[in-house]
């Protein structure tokens, strides 16, 4: 449907919680080489779109329900694409095509929805246009999300809110959309995996570089100046990194020091961060590859979904067929073109041999059921379709087995599996039933999940990524494999740890900012008092009160001064605030966050776009992760305040 005004988009996504940009226009598409996408069957009202739309649309394009032809097309002509000709209006054609998809399992017909849609630009009910579309391709999220923005913009609150919070579901319930939402959000993961850990190891050292150039300078000579104790320690640090380890020689020497020098806190978080920089360069580096060349990897997932969708070519077609004996997703791929050609006769074939191999498939145990009873025997349908339900229990399966058991005058059975179909989809079995036809039943669709799903998961498990981040971050041995980097950060870890228990290091007074080193004073009273703050403040009596109050002044003032500098960098710098009230686990949660809302910034509608799939809810999907983001962040920045003011 068309650009709905700006006010409607605004008062809809404030009182969402949520911020979506505004669409992009959407390019113009072949219906029939957008073809059906996800599986099941929805409405959005029960009682018809007539029902819930009174006059919305007008006599002249809105006939009596159509009669769905026996035969839809002859042999090889798309069955689609011949409904979509005999019919003239948007009803009408809607109301086909509702038919056939639920009837021949053609899941989401995505391309005719489109066009259906863009019918509402130019109407006075573009709600009701926005429905059509939606009984198309209702497990689609750029549909539900039009409708519900088309809903508000009627007035119907509650219906454009529950379309909404479906909309959501379908994020995460349908194959492609997972795997969009993978593929769209493995760029800002590894962006907050990589990037901020790093960002956190280099202020935890910096915080304590001053100290440990001191200490170094102190081992290697006592009269050493202190560019030269900086110059040796940077030089230490940045050894890895020059032998070749690049970006993770650096974090590991980073890592060395941040963890002798801080305490207990601190040297939880740097553990923390090393983790998570690890999770970033290899597993996610590599579920990112996979995810991103799944279709280029695998030729025959490409092509299935090709076919599947509508938009299959003669190479797909001839690819599929000389692995089908051997790989079930082809199989089953070209089974769903044959009936969407109407090719019914090799549709069965192909489930028989689908079924001679894995005699427990349920989508061809349920597809050969509907052929059996299509053919007038509902004893060896209701055979097929009980060797199914035994093994998962599907509504329109259910449904299928009912209308069996109503044919075969087994009522007792047919009211007993149709109550159980309603009670696991309630929407889907009231859409099959308003169609009014008691020999009705519905094929399953193309098993998506189950089938390429397996093959993804099996590339994740085999994927080496060779280049890329891993390459560029860690182009030496240590980054190589996920051991070899792991072990490295152990044995640092390891080295820190007995180093640091003989190992005495400065520190820096809390009150005054003087360094405290046993080797440069006579008396250390402690970590974080120097010698003349504790005469100061244990020992006030022996402390001349004119003095002693100037030296306080001092102080104050300089608290007051180094406020403000903490203030300025807590607002200014990300993960400061943690720093700030002496909680790097706050800085390091600070820095998550930040890197977050900033990948949120930079893409709100994801860093890749897919209108015809996603459509709004790319920017919902975004929005809700980004604006939490954001909103944590701010309460991590002043926690990290409140705790140094009243610390």
């Amino acid at each position: 449907m068309g650009r709905w005004p700006c006010p409607a988009r605004i008062c809809f996504l404030l009182a969402s919680l949520l911020v979506v940009p505004a669409y992009a226009e959407e390019p113009d598409a072949d219906p029939f080489l957008l073809g059906p996408t996800s599986g099941g069957a929805f409405s959005p009202e029960e009682g018809g779109l007539e029902a819930a739309y009174p006059g919305a649309l007008p006599a002249a394009r809105v006939p009596d329900r159509p009669e769905i032809p026996e035969a839809l097309s002859g042999p090889g002509e798309d069955r689609v694409a011949s409904v979509w000709r005999t019919s003239t209006t948007a009803r009408t054609r809607a109301e086909a095509l509702q038919r056939l998809r639920m009837e021949a399992g053609l899941g989401d017909l995505v391309g005719p929805a489109f066009l259906i849609s863009e019918e509402a630009a130019s109407e006075q009910h573009p709600e009701a246009y926005s429905a059509l579309a939606l009984e198309l391709a209702p497990e689609t999220p750029a549909f539900l999300f039009e409708h519900a923005l088309a809903l508000w913009q009627a007035g119907d609150v509650g219906s454009a809110f529950r379309m909404f919070s479906r909309s959501l579901v379908n994020l995460v319930t349908r194959f492609e959309a997972r795997l969009w939402l993978l593929d769209a959000f493995m760029p800002p993961l590894l962006i907050v995996f990589l990037v901020a850990p790093f960002a956190f190891l280099v202020l935890a050292a910096a915080r304590v570089w001053s100290h440990a150039a001191h200490d170094l300078g102190d081992v290697a000579s006592a009269y050493m100046p202190s560019f030269a104790r900086h110059a040796l320690l940077a030089s230490l640090i940045l050894a890895p990194m020059m032998l070749g380890e690049g970006v993770l020689g650096l974090a590991l020497g980073l890592f060395a020091l941040a963890f002798l020098y801080g305490d207990g806190r601190q040297r939880s978080a740097v553990a923390t961060a090393a983790v998570m920089l690890i999770i970033g360069l290899h597993p996610l580096v590599q579920f990112s590859n996979v995810t991103a060349t799944f279709i280029d990897a695998d030729p025959i997932a490409g092509s299935v979904l090709n076919v599947v969708n509508g938009a299959g070519t003669r190479a797909d077609l001839e690819r599929l067929d000389a692995v089908a004996s051997r790989d079930l997703a082809a199989a089953h791929a070209l089974a769903y073109h044959d009936r969407r050609q109407g090719r019914i006769q090799a549709s069965q074939q192909r489930l028989e041999s689908i079924l001679e191999r894995d005699p427990g498939d349920v989508v061809a145990l349920a597809n050969l059921g509907n052929l059996a009873l299509r053919g007038g025997d509902a004893d060896d349908a209701i055979a097929f379709y009980e060797r199914a339900a035994a093994q998962h229990s599907h509504p329109t399966l259910l449904f299928n087995l009912s209308q069996a058991y109503a044919l075969a005058f087994r009522l007792d059975d047919h009211e007993a599996t149709l109550a159980r179909a309603q009670r696991l989809g309630g929407r889907e079995v009231a859409r099959l039933s308003s169609l009014g036809d008691a020999t009705l039943v519905a094929d399953l669709g193309f098993p998506r999940t189950e089938l390429l799903g397996q093959r993804l998961f099996s590339q994740v498990l085999s994927h080496r990524p060779t280049s890329g981040a891993v390459a560029a971050l860690a182009p030496g041995r240590l980054g190589r494999s996920e051991l070899a980097t792991i072990g490295a950060f152990a044995l640092v870890w390891l080295g820190a740890w007995l180093l640091g228990r003989c190992w005495t290091h400065a520190s820096r007074c809390g009150r005054c900012g003087a360094r405290i080193c046993e080797r440069c004073q006579e008396t250390v009273w402690s970590e974080e008092l120097c010698e003349d703050c504790h005469h100061l403040f244990e020992s006030p009596q022996a402390t001349d009160p004119a003095l002693r109050m100037a030296r306080l002044q001092a102080l104050s003032e300089r608290e007051v001064r180094f406020d403000r500098i903490w203030l300025t960098l807590s607002l200014c710098v990300p993960g400061m605030a943690g720093f700030a009230a002496r909680r790097p686990d706050l800085a390091l949660l600070g820095l998550l966050l930040f890197a977050w809302s900033a990948t949120w910034v930079v893409w709100p509608r994801g860093p890749f776009a897919e209108p015809l799939l996603m459509g709004g809810a790319a920017a919902v999907s975004f929005a809700i992760p980004g604006l939490l983001a954001v909103t944590a962040y701010l309460g991590v920045v002043a926690t990290g305040l409140l705790k140094r003011k009243h610390g």
